[in-house]
Order: structure tokens, then C-alpha cells, then sequence
């Protein structure tokens, strides 16, 4: 008997344990709904954290655009010269082994690089007529390199696995700060503004360097807030409109039978100030202050041309669209506040009314 209710015991344990693994957040905003349903005498639904999927990125192949694969080996001895021998082992690096699978976040850096240097190699032989053909080469191939360019940058990102690590979904939504703890995505984001800004500019201004383009990048793999963000958005817009739901159903409307106040809805009046504006409240200004520079940047970046229709599809359903989730989390919050305004005016009870 004695193993028996051991073993009982360590079973309890895991099966609480495993309710404490439940994120703080969600923890807060269940509690949230659950103190409505008792007071409203409602059902409520839990978040599925299934439905992140539809967030999902799709495969990287179909984010990625096919590029015409130059010969550029017949300009290697176009380039045997010692005027342009950096052009020379660019070129030579590219049709390299290495070169043939160099990662789609280089290559932007590495068309960059060249293009310089054909310009710089076509002032150098602009005054020997003996070097027409090989001018005329160059010019065609910059060309199409620049015209490349916008295809180019967007493979750099989604064929990237830090844009893709930023844009996920964590299994976490964002964290409640403890005490005086400050958390913020600034650099994160700001990569995310630096690359609109570079695609913006092309094919007019060449992207920098590496080494300029890979703290970008790193910016981005160093970051779980993005991905936390999406998490917290889904997660909170849920509970918004469960919550709405509530107070817009008819047992809410009978709060207060011809404006008489009644002890349930005293009740409601102290989940509103003691558990919305307390608790819920500081979690959604995290959200919003998180967000709106996320979203900013995001539509930044998706005013640059060229990138394939479901990388655009993905980001539409991040933001800028009625059904895109920052969209439809903006619109979950004003319903919710203008339900609670609606609840509390009924009974006189809305801030700053005399009761």
C-alpha cells in the first residue's frame, strides 16, 4: 500500500507539474476568462495552441524564386587581366564548388561585391579599344546581375534561417516582465527596417557588404521575441473574443435591470478593475509596445517588390490585412474595450460615472 500510494503520489506531481508549465501569460488570461464565466454564468473555450499552424511558414522552396544561372566561366578569361583581377576571382570564386551552394544570405553580398567591381574594371579598360568585346560582356552581365537584384535580396531572406527563426512561432508567447525587468526587440526590429531599406534602394543602390548584412542577420537569429510575439498575439486575440463573447451575451445585458445596480454586477465592476485593468491590461500594453514597431517594419519590408506569392501570402498574414493577425488582434481589443464600456454604462459603472 505504501508503494501504491507513492506511486500515486508521483503521478499527482507530474500531472501538476505539467499544469505549472503552462506560460505565465496564459496562466493570467485564463484566469481572466474563467473569473467572467463564473460571474456571467458562461462558457469559454482554451486557446488551441494547434491553430499557431496556420502561421506556419511554407516550405522554403516555394518562398524562393528560380535565378538563370549565368556562365560566367567564358569571363574568366575575358577578365586575364591585371587591371581586374578582383573581378577575376569573384567570378572565379562564384563558379567555384563552393560558390555553386553558397547561401542565398551571401549571395546578395557577394552580387553586391561584383557589381562593383565590373564597374570599376570597365573604367579601367573604358580607353583600350582592344578590350571592347570583353566591355561589352561586362555591361551585359551587370545588367542582368542588377536587374537580379530584388529576386536576389528576397531569396536572402527567405532562404535564410534566421529570417525564418524570427518569423516562426514559439511554443512561448511573450514573457510578463518580473519587477523593473526590461525586455525589448529594438535591434531585432531595426534589422528588419535596415533590410526594407536596402531592398527599397535596389536596384538603383547596391546592397552593402557582408559585413554590414550579416549583423543583420544575426540580429534576427539572436532575437525569440519576434516569434514570441506571434504566440502572444493568436493566444491574447482568442481570449479577446472569448471574453467579448461574454460580455455581450444576454446574461451580461441583465446586469442591471433598468439601471438598478445589482451585487453581480458589483462583481463584474471588480474583475474589470482588479483583474482587466490590473493584470490583463499591462500584458496588452507589452504586446502593443512590442507590436507596433514589428508591424511597422514588417510593412516596410513587404512595400519591396519581387518576392514570390506565398513569401507574400506569409507576411499578408502577419499584418495588413482585415485577416491578418496583428490586424485582427487591433480589432479584438477595440471590441473588447468598447464590450466592457458597453457592460459598465449600462449599470452607470463605467470610469469616471457617478454611482
Amino acid at each position: 500500500m505504501w508503494r501504491l500510494g507513492s506511486i500515486v503520489l508521483v503521478i499527482l506531481g507530474l500531472i501538476l507539474s505539467g499544469c505549472d508549465r503552462q506560460p505565465p501569460a496564459q496562466r493570467q488570461l485564463d484566469d481572466y476568462l474563467q473569473r467572467l464565466a463564473r460571474v456571467l454564468d458562461q462558457d469559454w473555450q482554451a486557446f488551441d495552441r494547434n491553430s499557431l499552424s496556420q502561421y506556419r511558414m511554407p516550405e522554403r522552396r516555394l518562398r524562393m524564386q528560380t535565378l538563370e544561372q549565368q556562365r560566367m566561366g567564358l569571363f574568366t578569361l575575358l577578365v586575364q587581366t591585371r587591371h581586374c583581377q578582383t573581378l577575376q576571382h569573384l567570378i572565379s570564386e562564384r563558379n567555384s564548388s563552393l560558390g555553386r551552394v553558397m547561401p542565398s544570405s551571401h549571395l546578395l553580398s557577394h552580387d553586391a561585391t561584383l557589381l562593383r567591381e565590373i564597374d570599376a574594371c570597365l573604367v579601367q579598360i573604358a580607353d583600350d579599344p582592344d578590350r571592347d568585346a570583353m566591355r561589352e560582356q561586362l555591361i551585359a552581365l551587370a545588367a542582368i546581375k542588377r536587374s537580379e537584384l530584388p529576386s536576389v535580396f528576397w531569396n536572402a531572406l527567405h532562404g535564410s534561417s534566421e529570417f525564418e527563426y524570427y518569423l516562426r512561432f514559439a511554443d512561448q508567447p511573450l514573457p510578463i516582465p518580473q519587477g523593473n525587468q526590461a525586455i525589448n526587440d529594438q535591434a531585432a526590429v531595426s534589422a528588419l527596417e535596415e533590410f526594407a531599406r536596402i531592398g527599397k534602394a535596389l536596384p538603383d543602390h547596391l546592397p552593402p557588404g557582408r559585413a554590414q548584412i550579416d549583423p543583420l542577420f544575426e540580429a534576427l537569429r539572436r532575437s525569440d521575441y519576434g516569434s514570441e510575439l506571434i504566440h502572444s498575439l493568436a493566444l491574447t486575440r482568442h481570449s479577446l473574443d472569448q471574453a467579448t463573447r461574454m460580455l455581450n451575451s444576454d446574461r451580461a445585458a441583465q446586469l442591471c435591470p433598468q439601471g438598478a445596480v445589482t451585487e453581480r454586477a458589483r462583481i463584474l465592476q471588480n474583475v474589470f478593475r482588479n483583474i482587466y485593468v490590473e493584470d490583463v491590461q499591462p500584458y496588452l500594453a507589452l504586446i502593443q509596445r512590442f507590436g507596433q514597431p514589428w508591424q511597422a517594419a514588417l510593412a516596410n519590408l513587404q512595400e519591396v517588390p519581387g518576392q514570390t506569392q506565398a513569401g507574400a501570402d506569409y507576411l499578408a498574414s502577419l499584418q495588413g490585412t482585415d485577416t491578418a493577425l496583428w490586424d485582427s488582434y487591433q480589432a479584438s481589443l477595440q471590441a473588447h474595450n468598447n464590450a466592457w464600456l458597453e457592460v459598465l454604462g449600462r449599470c452607470g459603472m463605467q470610469p469616471g460615472q457617478a454611482q
